[in-house]
């Protein structure tokens, strides 16, 4: 299992990472007893509805089409911070809507949104879902992330590649080729400048 951060990780952690000491205050939970790291080359992350927010193993678990898979063939450090429900749970914090976790490395940011609830293919449902999942990301971002990260010195979006996932349950087989998906993806890379995709993983590099 990826194990929780201890105290005295927490410094090498954030500072490599130059950010998210700013979310320290955003929920009922510090930010050290909520961070999870890991260095092996495969993960799989999901929505847990028993615990609330998002969580990781190592482990292929048997509900695998509901998870974001984490290819890390240079064992690099992630660091899994989950966001709804756990580090962003003020009133104040959460109105415009919170993506489920997010990915870090030194180089890379993954904020990702699970929809693996959508037991539906019926499209009108997935693209409706998708446009939610869209407006919790990208508040995520430019309506927490950016604003109490980024200072004169640090900034999120000199320091880190920053992409979104939006995830539904793979055997649902909802993908791109759906002419709607695409359109919002192209929609949001012309509005924000950020990559969306209609995934199930990413590998880091």
């Amino acid at each position: 299992m990826p194990r929780l951060l201890q105290n005295n990780d927490l410094p090498t952690a954030i500072t490599n990472l130059r950010l998210c000491t700013a979310l320290r205050n955003c929920g009922a939970i510090g930010v050290a007893d909520a961070f999870d790291k890991s260095s092996v080359e495969h993960l799989y992350v999901y929505d847990d509805q028993d615990l609330g927010y998002t969580d990781w193993n190592d482990i292929e678990p048997d509900f695998v089409s509901k998870c974001f898979m984490v290819t890390n063939p240079s064992n690099n450090t992630i660091v899994l911070l989950p966001l709804d429900g756990r580090i962003l749970t003020g009133n104040s914090i959460i109105a415009g809507g919170v993506c489920d976790g997010m990915l870090l490395t030194e180089k890379e940011m993954c904020l990702i949104e699970f929809k693996t609830n959508v037991t539906s293919s019926n499209y009108q449902t997935i693209i409706q879902r998708a446009n939610k999942a869209i407006e919790q990301l990208w508040h995520t971002f430019d309506g927490i992330i950016k604003p109490k990260c980024n200072n004169n010195d640090r900034n999120v979006d000199h320091l880190l590649s920053v992409d979104f996932h939006i995830v539904f349950d793979k055997d649902l087989e909802i993908t791109t080729a759906n002419s709607e998906l695409m359109d919002l993806q192209i929609q949001f890379v012309e509005d924000y400048k950020y990559q969306l995709y209609f995934d199930n993983e990413k590998r880091f590099q």
